[in-house]
């Protein structure tokens, strides 16, 4: 009977089993729900999927696409996760018919648009992440809807929210991070989530917040489950600090660091007994600034407090007292980028369980304290940019748990290794004062070293053998030392190194390259800026996991060919500029890598456009500038070309007419969009170009008119330049859209007519340069140009009067040149206000009037100090190590007499240029007061009276023209004083009297004198036979005759001259006469001279006598 129940149960039980796994097949086998399906086709085609992420988004059965959960027994779609999958597009609101999602992550991602209203419908959501998209506009209220809402992160979008309303109906809500959620206008912010229950975390980082609205106050409630409360980047100020604390009694972890607390912690702080469960506490980055760690008691047992980039003051010893005496627990101490006073290292012994220390920028002088021994578990010790010198103490090297170490910019000069360090990994050392080659034996003993920085120290030397032997070694920095060579690498060490900068050493010879090829793990290397010469090993393709190879500004030669770089299948980044390389590739030749960057300026590519890029479709930056190239562009290198954020391809003879239309850049909205296509022979009109943040296009033969410009939408090219082509035509008015220019050079085209009125909207813009054009008209007003620092309209047919409005409003304008026009009226007096000004040049119009006295209030012009070495603007960084050139000004001046072009040293130039105008008057006093002015050129003009006498207190100057004006009387003495005066012109005005000596006056030519009859003396040929009087009248007793005169030869030189000889003579002969032991050793040095050269001579005699017996 029992083995029969049994049997049966047994029975049951099987066909039970089987009935659930039929039914639990079943159910798998159950396709997704059909409008499910389609929801999420439709939310596909709102998506840009360019790494086809979504390719399994196809077939019936949607449950079994990537990224979607589907429920076991509904099949409807429950979760959807696609975080990290580099979709681009909008966000279709065709997700709200997911009516069963609980589960939607899209963070990671570049989504744009705005987020659906009908989101806010899906209440089965129990996660929300749309986080690190860029998504914009305002935050749907009706998010305020999901009752069962646990997690909500928007961070950094493009969001805003001027009512949180909405959040205090999120009940059930844990996690919320609103970061970078712009946040200014909503003043409600406290309340609203102080309303909320359950909130264990939040996050508001960024979010411009910074005031509360006192109704709102008695609202706010503290909560019992707030742990985590984030408010970093904001806009908090002290007086609303204890606001924000009351939302919650039980914070572990509160971070407002860059906020704008002040001076003390509040009172409101410190009485805070919300405080006594506080773990983190971060307040980096604020002005907080007295003794505040008086209150730190209040705070019970910290594990992490950060201070670091206040402005606390007094010395770092009398904070870490007062910490010890209540942070027995304490584990992340950083104080570092305070204003500390200079003092010695403080003593940390106190603090037995600290892991992390940082006391960078802290003042801190002297060596390193013993009590380091004490801290048994410290992991990370940062020191670095304080004062410390000397060697390493015995005491570091004792704490066995570190395992980073960083001592840059200090004065260290030695190490010696006391111990192994058996778990120190990383060890930054850079910018000290180590030397010679010792520092390098004592690391090698540090044998778990994974990272050594040893850059910007003076070691010297070769690198030895015994750094290859730290075999967990992955990342090696030496640049900017004297290194000269590598021992011999043993192929079998240093497996693990993936990273090595020797840039900027004096490692020469083609050995050191060959050695270090041998690394075969390599990832990353450096070698620029070296004496590396020889080929380019072909070995070098051993190098298979090579994604980075920095070659610049050596001495190499040769050609580089396939069997170079068909082995390196992960390169990424090349820079070869600055050799003598030759690129020799067959034309079907398809490299095995994609390059995200290349420089190879100063090689030779061409002559025709290197094929072998056309399938570098991954290129980002893109250098072969001076590259030898006489061919056009071909058609492929433009779909290239909508990738190339910094394109260079200038200083090449490329032809050819550029396509009428560009490919749009692609990109994030940080990208910044540089091509250089100038020094070509480029033809042809102007297309519109894709958004570029600087543009150059000189020196080509670009032709037509640019009206296409006004064709493009608003602009936020910044840089533009298209000297030196044949464009013509007028200027379209529509400079309006390019509200971010700073700089414009249209010099040396064929444009004409008026000057649009439109650049006046150029609020931006800091150089304009319209030079040798065909513009006419008056200049337009530019007075809300406030920022300009460089003008050159000059070399136009421009009229009317000068412009008086730049004085009054330019006050930063550098250079000022108006030559070469057709302006009248007088000079106006408020160019006087440009105290920055200088360079003047309004040379070649028809100016009248007199100069103005008020020109010595140029203060630039009064004080060499104020100088401004070069005119430039923008930057664009480096690319590749190559740091890129900012944009720099250049203008053609008339020079000592010839025109020359200044483009690097044309902020070293003074200049006042007021040649060939029509002024009257006598040359202002005031002139002389400019003691920092190099060139002063006045000539042609219609000035009279005399030169004034105080000229020789312009010590800089180095060019003086005063010819052809009607000046009269004599040459001032004081011109005499000019010592860096090495140009002048005086000719064909009424001087008379004798020409000053002096050491530049007669070394000039004659004809700098020509047309003043009245002048003689050197270098004129006529001898002055009368002396004339300042006011022209000949006076008779002063007559004389020239050839017997010698300002230098006085009684004075004689009187000189005899008591040199007396203390010379006596000096030698009275000692030899008196002192009888040097008369004996002078005579009888005389004595032993004669007999060695009788002895020499006569040896001579006999060899030459013995010489030519033998040839008898």
């Amino acid at each position: 009977m029992i083995t029969m129940l049994s049997s049966n149960l047994s029975l049951f039980s099987l066909v039970t089993f089987l009935c659930i796994c039929l039914c639990v097949g079943n159910f798998h086998a159950k396709k997704c729900a059909e409008t499910d399906r389609l929801a999420l086709l439709k939310l596909k085609d709102g998506f840009i999927d360019e790494l086809n992420s979504l390719n399994s988004w196809n077939g019936e059965d949607c449950c079994q696409w990537k990224g979607i959960s589907c429920d076991n027994l509904t099949a409807y779609v429950t979760d959807l996760n696609l975080s990290d999958s580099l979709l681009k597009g909008k966000l279709d609101s065709s997700i709200c018919e997911l009516k069963h999602l609980t589960f939607f992550h899209l963070s990671d991602n570049e989504v744009e648009g705005v987020i659906p209203n009908c989101i806010g419908s899906l209440v089965q959501l129990i996660e929300l992440n749309l986080g690190y998209n860029k998504l914009v506009g305002g935050i749907p209220p009706t998010l305020g809807n999901l009752s069962n809402l646990e997690t909500l992160y928007l961070p950094y979008n493009f969001l805003l929210a001027n009512d949180l309303e909405w959040v205090s109906r999120l009940s059930t809500l844990k996690y919320l991070d609103l970061s970078h959620v712009h946040l200014s206008q909503s003043a409600d912010w406290l309340s609203s989530m102080s309303k909320i229950p359950s909130l264990s975390e939040l996050r508001l980082d960024g979010c411009g917040i910074g005031q509360v609205i006192p109704k709102s106050i008695r609202h706010i409630n503290s909560s019992t489950s707030l742990k985590t409360l984030s408010l970093s980047n904001n806009l908090l100020n002290s007086s609303t600090l204890s606001l924000v604390l009351n939302v919650s009694k039980v914070l572990t972890y509160l971070d407002l660091s860059s906020n704008s607390l002040q001076h003390n912690i509040p009172d409101g702080f410190v009485n805070m007994v919300s405080l006594s469960h506080l773990r983190y506490l971060y307040l980096s980055g604020n002005e907080l600034e007295g003794n505040i760690l008086k209150y730190v008691p209040t705070f019970f047992q910290l594990t992490e407090l950060r201070l670091d980039g206040n402005k606390l003051s007094g010395k770092p010893v009398d904070y870490v007292r007062q910490l010890c005496s209540a942070q027995d627990g304490l584990e992340v101490l950083v104080l570092g980028n305070n204003p500390f006073s200079s003092a010695l290292f403080p003593d940390f012994s106190c603090f037995s369980f600290l892991k992390t220390l940082s006391l960078q920028s802290s003042n801190i002088t002297g060596s390193l304290s013993q009590s380091f021994s004490k801290l048994a578990l410290l992991e990370e010790l940062d020191l670095s940019d304080n004062h410390l010198n000397g060697t390493l103490p015995s005491a570091v090297w004792q704490l066995s748990s570190l395992r980073t170490l960083v001592l840059s910019s200090n004065e260290l000069n030695g190490i010696d290794v006391k111990s192994h360090l058996s778990n120190l990994s990383h060890l930054y050392l850079r910018d000290n004062q180590l030397s010679g080659s010792q520092p390098l034996f004592e690391i090698s003993k540090l044998a778990s070293l994974e990272e050594l920085d040893l850059s910007d120290n003076q070691l010297n030397g070769t690198l030895p053998s015994t750094i290859w032997q730290l075999s967990s070694l992955r990342r090696l920095a030496l640049s900017s030392n004297k290194l000269i060579g590598v021992d011999v690498i043993h192929e079998s060490l240093l497996s693990n190194l993936s990273y090595l900068d020797i840039t900027d050493n004096q490692l020469s010879g083609s050995q050191t390259l060959f050695e270090i090829i041998k690394l075969a793990s390599l990832e990353e290397l450096y070698l620029s800026n070296n004496q590396l010469n020889g080929t380019l090993p072909c070995n070098i393709g051993g190098l298979s996991n090579l994604t980075t190879l920095y070659l610049s500004s050596n001495k190499l030669n040769g050609v580089v060919n396939e069997s170079h770089l068909s082995n390196l299948s992960q390169l990424e980044y090349l820079n070869v500029a600055g050799n003598a390389l030759t690129f020799n590739f067959n034309s079907n030749w398809v490299p095995p890598f994609q390059l995200h960057g290349l420089v190879a300026s100063s090689c030779i590519l061409g002559p025709k456009f290197p094929t072998w890029l056309r399938n570098q479709i991954e290129l980002g930056d893109l250098d072969i500038s001076n590259s030898g190239i006489s061919d056009s562009f071909p058609n492929w290198f433009w779909n290239l070309s909508s990738r190339l954020s910094y394109l260079n391809v200038s200083h090449n003879k490329i032809s050819g007419a550029l396509p009428l239309s560009l490919p749009s850049t692609k990109g994030n909205s940080m990208d910044r969009f540089r091509w250089d296509l100038s020094f070509n022979n480029l033809s042809g009109p102007l297309a519109p170009f894709p958004e570029l943040d600087t543009l150059l296009l000189s020196n080509n033969m670009f032709s037509g008119f640019i009206t296409s410009f006004c064709a493009t939408p608003p602009t936020m090219v910044t840089i533009l330049d298209l000297s030196s082509n044949l464009l013509a035509g007028t200027l379209p008015d529509c400079w309006g859209k390019f509200q971010s220019l700073i700089v414009l050079n249209l010099a040396k085209n064929n444009l004409s007519g008026r000057i649009p009125k439109s650049f006046a909207t150029l609020r931006q813009i800091e150089s304009i340069n319209l030079n040798s054009n065909n513009f006419s008209g008056e200049i337009p007003s530019m007075s809300s140009c406030s920022s300009l620092q460089f003008i050159d309209f000059g070399n136009n047919n421009l009229q009317g009067t000068l412009p008086a409005w730049a004085g009054h409003n330019l006050r930063q304008l550098m250079v000022l040149r108006l030559e070469a026009n057709k302006f009248n009226g007088s000079i106006p007096t408020s160019l006087c206000n440009l105290l920055y000004l200088q360079v003047l040049d309004l040379s070649n119009n028809n100016i009248t009037g007199e100069i103005p006295q008020c020109l010595s209030r140029i203060i630039v012009l009064s004080n060499v100090m104020f100088l401004t070495p070069t005119f430039s603007h923008g930057g664009f960084g480096a690319i590749l190590g190559e740091e890129i050139s900012r944009f720099l000004d250049k203008a053609m001046l008339e020079w000592k007499g010839q025109d020359q072009e200044y483009e690097k040293n044309l902020g070293l130039m003074t200049i006042i240029d007021l040649s060939c105008n029509q002024l009257t008057g006598e040359i202002p006093k005031s002139i002389t007061t400019l003691a920092a002015l190099a060139g002063l050129n006045l000539s042609r003009n219609n000035l009279t009276g005399f030169i004034p006498d105080k000229i020789g207190h312009m010590k800089m100057l180095e060019s003086l023209d005063l010819s052809r004006n009607h000046l009269y009387g004599r040459m001032p003495t004081s011109l005499s004083n000019l010592t860096f005066l090495s140009y002048m012109d005086l000719s064909f005005n009424n001087l008379s009297g004798k020409i000053p000596k002096s050491t530049q006056l007669q070394t000039f030519d004659a004809s700098a004198y020509k047309g003043n009859s009245g002048l003689c003396g050197p270098p004129l040929p006529n001898r002055c036979l009368d002396a004339v009087s300042p006011n022209g009248s000949i006076d008779e007793n002063s007559v004389e005759e020239d050839g017997d005169e010698d300002e230098l030869i006085t009684i004075g030189f004689y009187i000189t001259l005899g008591f040199g000889f007396c203390v010379g003579f006596w000096s030698v002969c009275g000692t030899l006469i008196i002192k009888s032991s040097w008369r004996r050793a002078y005579f009888q040095f005389f004595n032993n001279l004669n007999d060695w050269i009788c002895v020499t001579l006569a040896v001579f005699v006999a060899r030459m006598k013995r010489k030519f017996q033998v040839q008898d």
